[in-house]
């Protein structure tokens, strides 16, 4: 009988394994120093002296601080509005690239943050994008006693051999309560109301006695209460809770008061639980997602193999060594009729969910039109060394990619929570 993932993968869409190798009671994150990502960029030529029109870059390196709110520090310092290729997680040590938005920014040549350090290393003629990005490199160090390097070697080969899905990870659903999706679900529906109190009124695994009240007063509508429980560091609930003890009944304007980039993440989050669903059920039907079939959408890969290059329809004659695609699902999906569109569209039945929902005339900023993305995770510089108590995992993915993903192949965590994920 197969391995069967534990509740928070199941309800973030990670139905399944792809390898058959057991759990392993491995820990990730025993300090931030253990979990270590490195942004890979094509940044072009980047000029040491200021030109007219130029933007300053900085190598920003974070330790225990999440990219937004390392963004809104810097900012300060640059007195310009910043960009990053990609967003980071707060719990890891990383190294980043960002740049002022604006060619009037100042330039310190370094700034100290309070849990970031960022240092000047040039000038570029237009502000840091995504599209930069190729990917990231992972060191990450898993605590365990036992022998692992053959669970390491399995995930690896599958990962060579393009079998693992390209699972959008735990960061995507918030570990901790599991609800981004939720909430993404219910702005779907135009259930304003549903969206703020899942996100204000359900707790949240590790929070506080005060936290924890404060959301059951949240969940019963006394948001003025509820602010007053709220510690500095849940600056979103503070800033929904403001808004709503203002107007108790204004709900999408509570949810307008979140910042546009985790605003943006509930229907996100939401399309990545629909993805990932498919992806689980394309393995559980033994459908071969390392390469590309007649009917499929595909891409061939970049020469550093991390990225995707055009996207070819289903009707275009396959070239190569092609990779299949998943849509992303928005308010353009369509039916193209391949094998994973028929997977896709039982699981929006199901949820009662037609595509046309995802243009949010309510609140268009939240609308979004869906895309594609390639069915396997992409790795290469696959490495790992083995040491008393510890096993050392090096490797570099393509962007949007997560280290969770290869991870939980590794480790198949019980409690993904308590294991560091």
């Amino acid at each position: 009988m197969s391995l069967l993932p534990p509740p928070p993968d199941v309800a973030s869409g990670m139905g399944v394994y792809t390898t058959s190798t057991g759990r392993c009671s491995g820990v990730l994150r025993s300090s931030r120093e253990d979990f270590q990502v490195n942004e890979i960029l094509d940044l072009g030529l980047v000029e040491k002296e200021r030109k007219a029109g130029y933007v300053p870059v900085y190598s920003v390196r974070k330790d225990g601080v999440d990219t937004p709110h390392a963004a809104d520090e810097l900012a300060e310092s640059l007195k310009s509005k910043v960009n990053f290729a990609g967003l980071k997680d707060s719990n890891a040590v990383t190294v980043q690239y960002a740049s002022a938005r604006s060619s009037r920014a100042d330039d310190p040549p370094v700034v100290h943050g309070r849990m970031f350090d960022a240092e000047r290393i040039g000038y570029l003629p237009r502000p840091i994008s995504r599209g930069m990005m190729t990917g990231n490199h992972f060191r990450i160090v898993i605590r365990t006693e036992e022998v692992i390097s053959d669970r390491v070697e399995a995930a690896y080969l599958a990962c060579a051999e393009k079998r693992i899905p390209n699972f959008f990870g735990y960061q995507r659903f918030g570990l901790r309560g599991m609800v981004n999706h939720r909430v993404g679900h219910a702005i779907l529906a135009r259930d304003f109301r549903a969206a703020v109190k899942i996100f204000l009124g359900e707790p949240r695994e590790g929070e506080g006695p005060e936290a924890r009240e404060a959301r059951r007063l949240a969940g019963e509508e006394r948001f003025r209460e509820a602010r007053e429980l709220l510690s500095p560091r849940q600056d979103i609930e503070r800033k929904i809770t403001a808004r709503l003890a203002e107007k108790p009944d204004d709900y999408l304007g509570a949810i307008r008061r979140i910042p546009i980039v985790p605003r943006r993440l509930f229907v996100q989050a939401f399309q990545s639980y629909i993805f990932n669903r498919t992806a689980s059920e394309a393995v559980r039907e033994g459908l071969d997602l390392s390469r590309a079939e007649k009917g499929d959408n595909w891409t061939t890969l970049a020469p550093d193999m991390l990225r995707s290059t055009k996207t070819h329809g289903v009707k275009e004659p396959i070239v190569g060594e092609a990779v299949p695609l998943i849509q992303i699902v928005g308010y353009g999906f369509r039916n193209y009729g391949s094998r994973f569109d028929a997977l896709m569209l039982s699981i929006l039945k199901e949820l009662s969910v037609e595509p046309s929902r995802f243009y949010i005339k309510e609140a268009e900023e939240l609308s979004n039109e869906g895309g594609f993305r390639h069915a396997p995770l992409l790795a290469k510089d696959l490495a790992h060394e083995s040491g008393p108590g510890s096993t050392t995992l090096s490797f570099s993915l393509g962007k949007g990619e997560y280290a969770t993903t290869l991870l939980r192949e590794v480790l198949k965590p019980e409690d993904p929570l308590r294991s560091g994920f």
